[in-house]
Parts: C-alpha cells; sequence; structure tokens
C-alpha cells in the first residue's frame, strides 16, 4: 500500500490523535486536583483580603461614632484584626493541601520560645504598644514628657512612637521605654496653672509687692475665675521673701499667659515698684602673717 494514499494518512492521524488523548488523560487526573486545589488557595486568599479590608473599614466607621475613643486606636486595631484573618485564611489553604496544621502549630509554638528569645526586644515594644493602646497615657498631638525627651506625638505604632520635639526634631522611640520613666502629659487636663514668682527684699514693702501682683492678676483676662487667681508668699529666703503668682487657665493658653505674666513683673522691677534684693559679698583673704585682708565688695 502506497503510504502517501489518503487512507494511510487518515489511519496515521488517527493512531497519533488516540496516543495524545491518552496522555492527556493520564495527566490531567493529575493535574485537575492541584489546579482545583491552587484556584482555590487563591479564592482564600482574595476572601482574607476582602474580610480584612470590609472589617478595616467598619471598625473606622464604628470608632468614629464611639465617644472617648482616639485615633491612636484605629491604625493598631485594624493591623491585629489584618494578621489575624490572613493567618486564618493560610491555616485553610494548609489544610486544603493536606498539611497538618495542628503539627505546624505545635512546631511554632515551639519554635516560638527560641524565637521569643531572639526577639523579645521587638516582643516588649509590641507589648508596650498595646498596652499604650488600651491604657492610653496619650493620643496623637499630646504634649508629654517621657525621660529627658518632650515633645508632641505624631504617631503611636505598634512596635515605636513618633514624636516631635518642641525645637521640630522628630524623634522615634520603642515602646518599651514609655514604661520605664514617669509619662508626664501636659495636654491631658483642660485646665493648668500659671506659676509667677518674683523675690522680694526684706526693706521694701511687702503690701505694695502684693498689690502691683494682684493688679497684673486683675489684667490678666485669661485667668479663670475658678478657682480665683491668688498671691503668695511661698518662701521665706536668707535675704529675700519669695512671692508668686497662681491663677489658672486653659490648657490652650498656658504658654501666652506664662510668659505674659513673667514680662509685666520684670516691667515693675523696672519701674521699682517691686524691689529684688541686691546681691553683696564680702570676701576675707588671709595673706602672709595671718591677717585679713579685705577684698573690694563684688
Amino acid at each position: 500500500m502506497d503510504v502517501r494514499s489518503p487512507a494511510c494518512y487518515l489511519k496515521g492521524v488517527k493512531n497519533d490523535g488516540g496516543a495524545m488523548f491518552s496522555f492527556l488523560n493520564q495527566h490531567l487526573a493529575f493535574l485537575l486536583p492541584i489546579l482545583y486545589k491552587v484556584l482555590l488557595a487563591g479564592g482564600i486568599l482574595f476572601a482574607s483580603s476582602v474580610v480584612s479590608r470590609f472589617v478595616a473599614v467598619s471598625l473606622d466607621k464604628g470608632v468614629h461614632k464611639i465617644k472617648n475613643v482616639d485615633d491612636t486606636f484605629l491604625p493598631v486595631a485594624t493591623l491585629i484584626i489584618q494578621y489575624g484573618v490572613y493567618g486564618i485564611g493560610g491555616l485553610f489553604i494548609l489544610n486544603l493541601f493536606g498539611i497538618n496544621t495542628a503539627s505546624i502549630v505545635t512546631l511554632i509554638g515551639v519554635g516560638g520560645l527560641s524565637i521569643g528569645f531572639a526577639l523579645k526586644d521587638a516582643i516588649s515594644n509590641m507589648a508596650s504598644g498595646l498596652m499604650l493602646l488600651f491604657l492610653r497615657p496619650f493620643k496623637n498631638g499630646d504634649a508629654v514628657e517621657i525621660g529627658s525627651t518632650a515633645g508632641t506625638i505624631r504617631e503611636i505604632g505598634l512596635f515605636t512612637t513618633r514624636l516631635q520635639t518642641f525645637a521640630g526634631v522628630y524623634v522615634c522611640m520603642p515602646n518599651n521605654l514609655f514604661w520605664t520613666a514617669p509619662i508626664v502629659n501636659y495636654s491631658r487636663n483642660k485646665k493648668r496653672r500659671v506659676e509667677a514668682g518674683v523675690d522680694l527684699s526684706y526693706f521694701d514693702s511687702l503690701q505694695g509687692a502684693v498689690d502691683a501682683l494682684r493688679q497684673i492678676a486683675r489684667d490678666e483676662k485669661r485667668f479663670l475665675d475658678d478657682p480665683a487667681p491668688q498671691i503668695l508668699v511661698k518662701q521665706l529666703n536668707f535675704d529675700s521673701t519669695r512671692l508668686e503668682l497662681r491663677g489658672w487657665v486653659k490648657n490652650g493658653e498656658f504658654w501666652d499667659v506664662q510668659w505674659s505674666v513673667n514680662e509685666k513683673i520684670r516691667r515693675l522691677v523696672e519701674r521699682g515698684e517691686i524691689k529684688p534684693p541686691l546681691v553683696r559679698r564680702e570676701i576675707l583673704v588671709k595673706n602672709g602673717d595671718g591677717r585679713n585682708e579685705n577684698l573690694p565688695d563684688v
């Protein structure tokens, strides 16, 4: 038979097609379950992303409707929820491919001990961040002082907190440092007390100085009426009497009032209405024959 005849050609095509179909049938039986699992895993990841995004948006809307919840709660809570959703999705994917998740959890627990020692500082910062979130000693925008660092809180993160000093310097502090020193929050209370003092000579009139300070208190309209401003004899020093003017103001007006009152007291001294003590020192020096030698006053 001529191999170039149409019948021979069709017979060859039939044989080749059968072999190819058999090949595809054998491999598809192996590949289809894997492809199904891969597609299902992709669906789980997509669903995890949708759920985490939905929870984040819902949390954002819900938090802003609740009173006494500041903005520091939202980013940290959102991050924790997103990690949790993706973690659950990852366990589903591992279980889908036949991986024993119970053994993995056990392995993670055992390995977590060694990892915990290696990352103890990071874990400490994270735990401190959660404590800052729930205890809320400060919030974004508060003026605080922690140890030797003072400034305005800009962002509270899970591991670090960023603040800006009053001189405009950026500072990033690990969260665990906030629990090693007292946290002073200058913005927490609605009112603050202005304290301005001056030393008065014992030879000057006490009543006159008190009246002059009382006039400053009356002229300063930003002082609150309740509690009323006070003029106190705070301390009796060796060569002077310490007077102090105290008055309560709104927190946001504290520094302006403090500087204004200090300036007005300084002008009282310039005009002679308050006379601080003149410091006078006398130095005695023994010369070679043991006699005292007076030096000029300084």
